[in-house]
Formats: structure tokens, C-alpha cells, sequence
């Protein structure tokens, strides 16, 4: 069956699942009829999401009779262990066999939890994604990475499980939050930095079309971000290698976001200080210009990503909170850092020494 309201397509040849990622407008026929090859069908969400697109979520039922929906509340700091059994009773309330397929319908806090449902539920489940922020579109949804939060760290208890499909429907950034949009931008820009100067470039040159969420622009960025992903995934599918660049500027974001107990910063907000923290240190071994770093800052001005650390966070307990980072070897960090735009290293160590000089030059941008 063809679709014409779907603007890009693209496969991710994983090792274990090969599987379709769909980006476009009005997708929700291309999901319906992937539904109804399933006897049952869990859709997770949260509860600001069912709120908003209450009619048609429930609307579904009237083509898809057997799914059933599991909403929980809304927010990072609810990715838990705690939440995660309540999703487990709802499944066995509702009589989700090993047969059904459990859809998240959400950003990447949705995704990862649901993810990892049905990666553990009744030892694994089909799933798919059906992500609505722009973070979730060009990043999180896809590669099979699915998690839980503890007190200690960011996805520290989680699992590799590939979803059966990805549906990416433009649509849903007509409601996203700007805040919520624009740290989605940086995880895009991510891509460039570590991998393609002339997709950084892209970003940086139309700007102002992204602002003003071009279908077609903001559709480009997403297929490009899923193409370099799916070829890191192609080749290093459980991050014993290469799959490693994709956490740039990801070690400090995540302490920060675990520093301040997932309720301050968004987390493409984090990365984005994380990703300005490896950029300055990046000038600092002389790899990279001066020049750029000004560059970085303007951008991240530009889209509202928080260029400065609060004055009032402590340092050295942003530090303490690396030690939980759960890509830590042999009781050692690993950082990725770039080479130059558009070209990344991984399994770099850093003296804790120089990351304190780097956050403490953040701090002073304030």
C-alpha cells in the first residue's frame, strides 16, 4: 500500500531487526494498519499527551478495536522502576500476551519506558514508536535503546530492544512547546559535530526556517539524523565501539541532569551544555577554533539552549554525579571528543581536573 503523505523513508539495517522509519504528515493510517496485524495493542503515553490528543487517541479504538491505553504522568523524574510496574499491571489487567504489541506515543521519556516494557515484559514483546517531540524524532526512537532512570544516574537499568517500525508524524511539533523543540535541535546538531560539517552547516544556515518549523526543512533534518544513526547502529548495534560517538557531549549532560534530580534542564537542553563543555575543550588541545566556540555559543543563543551554568550549582558535586555514569570501564570515564567539526574519537579519558576547569569557565559565562 502506498502512502503519499510520507515524505521521507528510510530502513535501519540493524543486526537483530531491520525495520522502517516513516516521516511525514497524517501518518496515523500507516500505524492503524500496522495495529491491526496485532490481537492486542498497548498505547503508553503520559498525561499531558492524552490530554492533548485525547479524540484521536481514542478515535483509534474505532479503527483498532483492541488497543487499550496506559498513561502515566508526565516528566523525566517519572522514568522509574516505580512507574515501570505500573505498567506491567496495566498489560496484565488488559491480558497483553507475548503476541500483542505495545506502542509509545510520546518523546523520549515515553519511549525509553515503554521501550524497555516491552523489552522485559513476558521477556520481550513487539513494540514501535510513534515519537511527538523533535528530540525523540531524530534521535531517541531509533537505534533500539530503552531504559530507566535511577536516583544515582541517567538510564542506568535498560536494555537493546529494536522497535518493529518508527512513525514520525510532523504534525505533532505544531504542538510541541518551543523549549521542548529547540533542545530537540541539538541533539540534531549533534550529528554534525560528530560526524558531517556540512550538516552541521545545514543547520546553522537555515536557522531561521527551522525557527519557524518548515515541514519540508525540519523533515530533511530528521531523515539525515536518523540516516547517520542508522548507520552507527548498522555497524555497533549494542555500543561496543563506534556507537560510543553518539553520547557526545552526553557525560556532562546527564550529570547535570542527575545533579539536579531530572526536573531543571531539559535533556537536549543538558547535552547542549555538555556539547559546549567538549567544544571549549576542544579549543583548549588546540583542535579546534577558537573562533567556532563563539560560533557554538551563538547558535545555542540563538535556539535558546542555555549557554551557562547557575551560579549557585556546586562544581564539584556535578563532578561526584560522572561517577555514575554508566559508561564508565575499568572505573574510568570515557569521553568522546571531536577531532575537528564533523569528526569524533571515543574511549578518550580526560583528567577530572580539566572538565572542572572547562565547568567552571560555563559557570562564568552567567
Amino acid at each position: 500500500m502506498r502512502y503519499s503523505n510520507i515524505i521521507h523513508q528510510l530502513m535501519v539495517p540493524a543486526p537483530t531487526l531491520s525495520y522502517p522509519i516513516y516521516i511525514g504528515k497524517r501518518l496515523q493510517d500507516i500505524y492503524k494498519d500496522f495495529f491491526n496485524k496485532y490481537p492486542r495493542v498497548g498505547l503508553v503515553t503520559n498525561d499531558t499527551l492524552f490530554n492533548l490528543y485525547k479524540i484521536p487517541i481514542l478515535d483509534l479504538r474505532a479503527d483498532v478495536p483492541q488497543v487499550f491505553y496506559v498513561i502515566v504522568n508526565d516528566g523525566e523524574k517519572y522514568k522509574n522502576i516505580h512507574v515501570l510496574t505500573q505498567i506491567y499491571k496495566q498489560f496484565t489487567s488488559k491480558k497483553m500476551d507475548r503476541d500483542g504489541l505495545i506502542a509509545a506515543f510520546g518523546g523520549g521519556v515515553i519511549g525509553d519506558l515503554a521501550g524497555f516494557a516491552s523489552a522485559t515484559y513476558m521477556r520481550g514483546v513487539d513494540y514501535v514508536q510513534i515519537p511527538t517531540t523533535l528530540l525523540a524524532m531524530v534521535d531517541s526512537s531509533v537505534g533500539g535503546k530503552t531504559a530507566i532512570n535511577l536516583a544515582e544516574g541517567k538510564n542506568m537499568v535498560g536494555a537493546f530492544h529494536q522497535p518493529q517500525a518508527v512513525f514520525s508524524d510532523l504534525d505533532f511539533l505544531d504542538t510541541l512547546p518551543v523549549r521542548e523543540f529547540n533542545a530537540g535541535i541539538m541533539e540534531a546538531m549533534k550529528y554534525g559535530l560528530i560526524m558531517s560539517r556540512s550538516f552541521y552547516d545545514y543547520i546553522c544556515k537555515n536557522k531561521e526556517n527551522i525557527k519557524k518549523r518548515s515541514k519540508d526543512t525540519v523533515a530533511y533534518i530528521i531523515h539525515q539524523s536518523c540516516r547517520f544513526k542508522s548507520e552507527i547502529v548498522a555497524q555497533d548495534e549494542k555500543e561496543k565501539g563506534m556507537r560510543a560517538i553518539l553520547n557526545f557531549g552526553h557525560t556532562i549532560g546527564h550529570a547535570l541532569e542527575s545533579y539536579t534530580d531530572y526536573q531543571f534542564y531539559l535533556h537536549g537542553e543538558a547535552v547542549a551544555l555538555g556539547t559546549l563543555a567538549m567544544v571549549s575543550y576542544g579549543v583548549d588541545r588546540g583542535l579546534l577554533d577558537r573562533k567556532f566556540l563563539h560560533e557554538f555559543f551563538d547558535i545555542l543563543t540563538f535556539f535558546q539552549l542555555p549557554p551557562s551554568i547557575p551560579a549557585d550549582f556546586k562544581i564539584d558535586r556535578i563532578l561526584a554525579h560522572l561517577s555514575y555514569d554508566k559508561k564508565k570501564r575499568r572505573g574510568k570515564n570515557e569521553w568522546v571528543t571531536l577531532k575537528q567539526i564533523g569528526v569524533s574519537e571515543w574511549g578518550q579519558s580526560i583528567d577530572y581536573k580539566q572538565i572542572e576547569k572547562v565547568l567552571g569557565r560555563l559557570q562564568k559565562n552567567g
